[in-house]
């Protein structure tokens, strides 16, 4: 080390004579760091922020219609609406029903698009690629997963919204009792609902 920076250092030392001081300068150091990464990533950041911006939202006001097709054409015992952002890695519980109604009390929450779990990670690529994985569910994946299990669903299928691979702006989760008899049929009914969510009603 050249005596230049050994002066600096004595500098500093010898101007931390306290604790307050010491967490002074921690907290100048955190704070220029942050800064200085900032400047360095604007670009990122604000092409990160334009892109977020140009997705789509959910069609809300065909929420009503989609989860009712739902429930009416496919029995069953759960329906959940999740709003997605991939850019952020989100995936928030937008609206949660059961037979009996919405239930509010796990709405907002942010389950994270990947996780630890591994089942949920090949269903996310899966949902990314346009594809409908079905599936039974024994354990929860999630917080929302033990909402599942607690409503009696055992058996459940996933769609992205829109049903394809060109965007991934929301998720519906569909949940039986046990597997349908005819799945293609509940995959069709699900293309439908996510349909539904990815238009505006005019």
């Amino acid at each position: 080390m050249s005596s230049r920076n050994n002066d600096w250092l004595s500098k500093i030392l010898g101007y931390v004579d306290s604790p307050f001081k010491l967490v002074a300068i921690i907290i100048m150091a955190i704070v220029g760091f942050g800064g200085l990464m900032i400047y360095k990533n604007h670009d990122l950041i604000v092409g990160t922020y334009r892109e977020q911006q140009k997705l789509p939202d959910l069609a809300e006001n065909r929420l009503d219609d989609a989860v009712t097709h739902l429930f009416r054409n496919t029995q069953a015992e759960v329906v959940a609406v999740f709003k997605v952002n991939p850019i952020l890695g989100t995936r928030v519980l937008y609206r949660a029903y059961t037979r009996e109604g919405r239930d509010r009390t796990k709405e907002g929450i942010d389950v994270g698009l990947f996780s630890s779990n591994a089942a949920n990670n090949r269903d996310v690529v899966a949902l990314m690629a346009g594809e409908v994985p079905c599936g039974e569910y024994l354990t929860a994946q999630s917080e929302i997963g033990l909402w599942y299990i607690e409503k009696g669903m055992k058996y459940g299928c996933r769609i992205s919204i829109p049903p394809d691979n060109t965007r991934f702006i929301g998720q519906i989760t569909v949940g039986w009792k046990e597997q349908p008899s005819d799945l293609d049929k509940m995959r069709a009914m699900l293309n439908i609902g996510a349909t539904m969510l990815s238009r505006e009603k005019r």
